[in-house]
């Protein structure tokens, strides 16, 4: 086998047939190296010109001289050969001492566990051959943290699995609760459709209400447009809304419904004066009725204030062969009645499912299953739809350059 460079059409063949993440697509390639020249495809392969392991990588400058490179969750290969591993480091620090590189973080898509919901581990992988593998060739493990970084990718995901289930199966394993508010989404009118690129200011307004809502500041505006730049026809923002002229309509039609059963019974009772099963039947109609009659009252008036349509709430997504990855999100909890997370996270679970697509990634939490966790009530509206929780292996920092990266760290121009 030997170490080489790949071409586009080799890298993305490959990385569709293998368990890979998002970040590792020829179109995140082609869209860095055309705008910033910053972004390689590196691999090994067989000497039948079979690809064993393929690996975006991108370069940035480091400590002003030298450049620090990255791989993006990868490289995707198969962890349990061994000999696979150390050929591909190997090789990668040979390849990145040319490139004048000062340091290398590698961040495997690596399981090290599954977990319940609650943080109970259900099955442990077994990674310490690869991970003594590296430590041997130079890579210091960065230790199983906890909570969010603005240096690395999260360590701890929350993912539905999806593989030979039917929407049914998938709807009936959530719990309760969610079940109905997903129901409760349809029966109030709520719909979803895909934002333009040009309409990412509409999603940035919601996620900002997010940032103020939770104290946090995450990504400009800027950062969304990008993401939908790179990934093109992969990435998508979401809104889920309600058309108010709609749902009064439906609520009209609802109220016409209910007083003409309501006349049906009342003309039972003029035949049974005492049927208990008439009488029940009309007092169940009446509070439908006064409930609904309140609806319109407040539907009419919500026009009157806020418009015909309102926006609920909206996500980024993107997808690969693999996944379904919700990223990134807000809502205006002047509406949270309408439950539109929701209905974003159904319909996109509905989307995978009718596109093969075997996991659905909830993507980030902290990884704290304490009650006063940061994030517990974000990990509670993951766990109602039956989302497990996976834990990464973590990141590896290797200096191609020992004696300058001790340097740049002492100095404190390296964070990790």
């Amino acid at each position: 086998m030997y170490f080489t460079q790949l071409t586009t059409k080799e890298f993305q063949e490959f990385v569709d047939h293998h368990f890979s993440h998002y970040t590792q697509s020829a179109a995140h390639y082609e869209y860095r190296a055309e705008h910033y020249q910053d972004a390689y495809l590196l691999g090994v392969k067989d000497d039948s010109e079979n690809v064993l392991a393929a690996c975006l990588l991108t370069k940035a400058r480091s400590f002003k001289f030298f450049n620090y490179f990255y791989t993006h969750r990868g490289p995707v290969m198969d962890y349990n050969n061994i000999e696979l591993v150390n050929f591909f480091f190997k090789n990668l620090t040979d390849y990145l001492k040319k490139e004048n590189c000062l340091y290398v973080l590698a961040d495997p898509y690596v399981l090290e566990s599954v977990r319940n919901a609650d943080g109970e581990i259900l099955e442990h992988y077994h990674n310490e051959h690869f991970k003594k593998e590296l430590e041997q060739l130079g890579y210091k493990h960065q230790g199983y943290t906890t909570g969010y970084s603005d240096m690395s990718q999260i360590r701890w995901l929350s993912v539905l699995d999806l593989k030979g289930k039917n929407g049914k199966e998938v709807l009936n394993e959530m719990d309760y609760q969610t079940r109905r508010n997903i129901k409760k989404t349809y029966e109030m009118g709520v719909e979803v459709k895909d934002l333009s690129i040009e309409e990412t200011p509409k999603f940035y307004r919601l996620f900002h209400m997010a940032e103020e809502k939770h104290g946090f500041k995450f990504r400009d505006e800027a950062y969304f447009e990008y993401m939908q730049k790179v990934y093109g026809d992969n990435a998508s923002l979401k809104l889920a809304y309600v058309d108010l002229d709609k749902y009064l309509t439906t609520l009209r039609e609802k109220h016409d419904d209910l007083e003409q059963q309501i006349a049906e019974v009342n003309k039972a009772l003029e035949e049974s004066p005492n049927s208990k099963k008439q009488k029940n039947k009309h007092n169940q109609l009446s509070q439908q009725l006064n409930g609904n009659q309140r609806k319109i009252a407040e539907t009419e008036e919500m026009i009157q204030t806020d418009g015909k349509e309102l926006d609920l709430a909206a996500a980024l997504y993107i997808h690969n062969e693999h996944e379904v990855y919700y990223l990134s999100s807000g809502s205006n909890p002047k509406y949270n009645r309408y439950m539109g997370a929701y209905r974003l996270q159904w319909e996109m679970i509905k989307f995978a499912l009718e596109n093969g697509i075997e996991r659905y990634n909830f993507y980030g939490i902290t990884g704290d299953f304490s009650e006063d966790a940061e994030d517990a009530g974000v990990q509670q509206f993951k766990k109602g739809f039956n989302a497990q929780v996976e834990e990464y292996i973590g990141d590896f920092i290797k200096p191609i350059k020992p004696f300058w990266y001790a340097v740049s760290s002492l100095l404190g121009k390296i964070r990790h």
